[in-house]
């Protein structure tokens, strides 16, 4: 399977400068859906007929993350897996729906009804263009929710395709399974597997006050998630689950390498093999 050339420039470029641990752009064999001509798509969906979307949501993710955390995630797992298996990946959606941080300044939820039909109109088009793979990874779990009701219909519609979709925690099924929280240990380690540059765990520390809150007052009690740390004084604030203290990279990385491992098989078992014989990149 011969890899298109990868475009000049453009986010990837970016990235590679300011992060030390980026990949070898060179050398990866997917491209952005975005930086890619009419020509360049149609001959990428004749070679390699692989779409990932990532999905996300601008959230708090406590003082050490950054509020574009879950789509973030969700990018980066759709590079490494498309690392393996060739393909496009889409621009990040960000605007997500549902979720226990819609007090939380600097998080942005949308109406559910929007976001589902931009979710299903772009995965009809895909595959109307005729991508016969579409890999959508959600960094937030409650976008878990909406995929689950309104992509059945279209896997039924297009029953030759190969549509997966899911968060970390449910797309290894029970071949690989992970644990998630919000950006405690689980989601912590994650970020510094994944993008280490914008992790700042310095940033857990107390002192902080009202002011971190929209209204400058906190949502009173019985509007508030349970589970989720509600005091800007506490390091852990915006926190569900264990203490983001106690992450590390090590942790993430090995989950996320099996479940690499486990899409990419799937992917490779699903598509005809490749002009000439020669095996799926990766």
């Amino acid at each position: 399977m011969r890899a298109l050339p990868p475009p000049h420039g453009g986010q990837d470029q970016l990235m590679a400068d300011t992060d030390p641990a980026a990949e070898d752009l060179q050398q990866r064999g997917w491209k952005r859906y975005e930086e890619l001509r009419p020509d360049e798509l149609a001959e990428l969906v004749q070679r390699t007929p692989v779409a990932f979307w990532p999905l996300g949501l601008i959230e708090h993710h406590g003082w050490h993350l950054p509020v574009g955390y879950d789509g973030l995630k969700a990018e980066q797992l759709c590079r490494r897996i498309a690392t393996r298996t060739g393909g496009v990946i889409l621009p990040v959606m960000w605007w997500g729906a549902g979720g226990g941080h819609d007090r939380f300044l600097w998080t942005h939820y949308q109406d559910p009804a929007a976001t589902a039909a931009v979710l299903t109109t772009t995965a009809r088009q895909l595959l109307q263009f005729g991508f016969r793979v579409l890999l959508l990874v959600a960094g937030h779990y409650p976008w878990q929710g909406l995929l689950d009701e309104h992509l059945p219909p279209l896997q039924r519609e297009f029953d030759d395709r190969l549509l997966l979709w899911g968060t970390e925690v449910s797309l290894g099924g029970d071949a690989v399974k992970r644990a998630g929280d919000h950006a405690a240990r689980e989601e912590t380690s994650y970020g510094l597997a994944l993008f280490p540059h914008l992790v700042k765990q310095g940033a857990l520390s107390p002192g902080r006050g009202d002011s971190a809150w929209p209204a400058g007052r906190p949502p009173p009690e019985e509007s508030r998630h349970p589970g989720v740390c509600f005091e800007p004084a506490d390091p852990l604030f915006a926190q569900m689950g264990a203490d983001a203290r106690t992450a590390s990279a090590e942790r993430g990385e090995e989950g996320l390498a099996l479940l690499v491992e486990h899409l990419a098989s799937i992917v490779h078992a699903y598509l005809p093999a490749p002009e000439g014989g020669a095996d799926p990149p990766g």
